[in-house]
């Protein structure tokens, strides 16, 4: 009787930061060390050089794109999420014009240039304007 002996091999498809750094390290050695070691009476065509440093140029930048939208939609979870449980919450705010005491119940958010508003009443009360937060008393029929 034969045994078979399994191997358990895991892979990561998460590139990290090391990973990338060490691509473009890796990519730059071979080339310099490519030039360093070509033959004089044959040296490498300008296409070739062109070629490959255009491919450095795009791994760079596809990597630095993937970097700012991961970034991008890293912070676009957490400042939406952050404000998202005010849903139909009743919120009382200070209007900035009159001074008087308002309330409402929040029905969206809305964000312009980098700040959130709280749609109440059919006005946008910025989120650092709330001074109270209730939950709605349920309304039996």
């Amino acid at each position: 009787m034969t045994s078979i002996n399994s191997v358990n091999r895991t892979t990561s498809t998460a590139p990290t930061k090391q990973q990338s750094q060490l691509d473009k390290d890796l990519f730059l050695r071979i080339l310099t060390t490519q030039l360093r070691n070509q033959d004089p009476t044959q040296p490498m065509e300008d296409r070739e050089m062109i070629a490959q440093l255009a491919q450095f140029s795009s791994l760079e930048q596809i990597s630095n794109l993937n970097q700012a939208f991961t970034q991008f939609v890293n912070s676009r979870q957490v400042d939406i999420s952050q404000y998202s449980a005010m849903m139909n919450k009743e919120v009382s705010w200070t209007d900035e014009v009159t001074g008087q005491k308002e309330a409402g119940v929040v029905k969206g958010i809305v964000k312009k240039d980098n700040q959130f508003f709280y749609l109440v009443n059919e006005e946008e009360i910025p989120v650092g304007n709330i001074i109270s937060a209730n939950e709605r008393p349920s309304q039996s029929e």
